[in-house]
This record gives structure tokens, sequence and C-alpha cells, in this order.
């Protein structure tokens, strides 16, 4: 039977892990749920993002503050392109379905091509520091990605709800000729959530920039 502290310190361990787990989902939940597009490219593109957290940061030592003020806006310019050619071609729920499937499979093609499939750790300085609790020690960077990911899932809420281009997204996904009926312009709007949801791909895997293992 195993001990109280090993259970707590498991119960800590699972509390981190679906955090980051959450905000990964998040940003499939926004395009699947307002964009009405499957993305099967969601998890590729993060990990994407991690390989290259890795490269600047662990390989070139470019600052990790740096690194995010570097990808962020190349994954927005990314979902943006995205959206462009889905609404192009006029790319449906199902048929998103089949193209995302094949941006998954170039994704990770070339990260095999880039990085090969050997085992990738990033490691920085502040990796192992931990904060003992009574008998539990809480891993500090776990501790502050569980923070993040829960601020940024409440800011994610209160934007939906609380702000006009949240509310906007949430009337044209419940009726876009309703919606465009009061001046609400939908394309437009699908631009700004899909870069969004490109950007909270990456948020996850750079969350977790001090342990990274990437195979």
């Amino acid at each position: 039977m195993p001990s109280a502290t090993l259970l707590g310190q498991a119960f800590l361990s699972g509390l981190f892990l679906g955090g980051l787990y959450g905000l990964l989902g998040l940003g499939l939940s926004l395009s699947w749920g307002y964009l009405r597009l499957i993305n099967l490219a969601h998890f590729a593109f993060a990990f994407l993002a991690a390989y290259l957290t890795y490269q600047l940061t662990g390989v070139m030592g470019v600052n990790i503050v740096l690194t995010i003020v570097l990808i962020a806006p190349l994954f927005f310019a990314l979902g943006l392109l995205m959206q462009l050619l889905f609404a192009r071609f006029a790319v449906g729920e199902f048929a998103s379905l089949l193209v995302t499937f094949g941006f998954t499979v170039i994704v990770e093609a070339f990260i095999q091509w880039m990085w090969t499939a050997d085992l990738r750790r990033l490691q920085l300085p502040s990796s192992h520091a931990s904060i003992g609790v009574g008998p539990l020690f809480v891993p500090v960077v776990e501790g502050l990605m569980f923070l993040v990911c829960v601020a940024l899932s409440l800011g994610v809420w209160a934007w939906m709800h609380f702000t006009y281009v949240g509310k906007a997204l949430r009337a044209s996904a419940e009726d876009p000729s309703i919606a465009s009926a009061f001046g609400i312009d939908h394309r437009r709007l699908a631009l700004v959530l899909s870069g969004v949801a490109m950007v909270w791909r990456r948020m996850p895997m750079l969350s977790r920039w001090s342990r990274a293992s990437l195979a």
C-alpha cells in the first residue's frame, strides 16, 4: 500500500500535468468550437513549438523571454495563413480532418528530418528547484507552469464573456448570418481567433521549457 506522502506527490504531479494538457486542449477547443474546424495538426504544431524552443534556447543560447517574443508572432502568422487557406478553398468541418492530417504528416516529417528521433532535453539552472511543503516537494517550474495555465485559462474565459470580440465570436459561432446582419465581421474574427489558437498550441510546450524531453 503506497504511503500518504507518495500519494500526495503523485497527486501533485497529476495536477500539474493536467493543467498542461488542459491548456493544450484549450487552443484546440477554440478552433473547433468557434471556427468549426477539426485541427488534427494541433499537437504536431505544439511539438514543433517545443523543438523550436529547444533549438533557440538550448542550442543557440537565446534567452527564454526572447524566444517567446520571436516564436509567438510566428505562430500567430501561421494561424492566420492556415485560416486564409481554409477560407479560400471553403474547407468545411469534415474536410478539415483530411487537410490538417496532411499538415500533421508534413510537420512530423520536418521534425524528424531536422532533429531526428533522438532524445532532446532542455536543461536550465532552475530545472530541478523545488519547495518543501510538509513532507511534499513542489517543483518550482511545474508549480509556475500550473499557475500560468490557470491564469491563461481564466483570461480566455473572461475574454470570451466580457469583451466585444469574445461576444462577437460567440454570436458568430451560434449563427454567422444573424451576426453578420448586426455588423459582425465573421471572417476577420476567424482570422484573429485562428492566430490566437495557434499561439495557444505552443504555450503549453513552451511552459515546460526547463524540463522539455523531446523524442
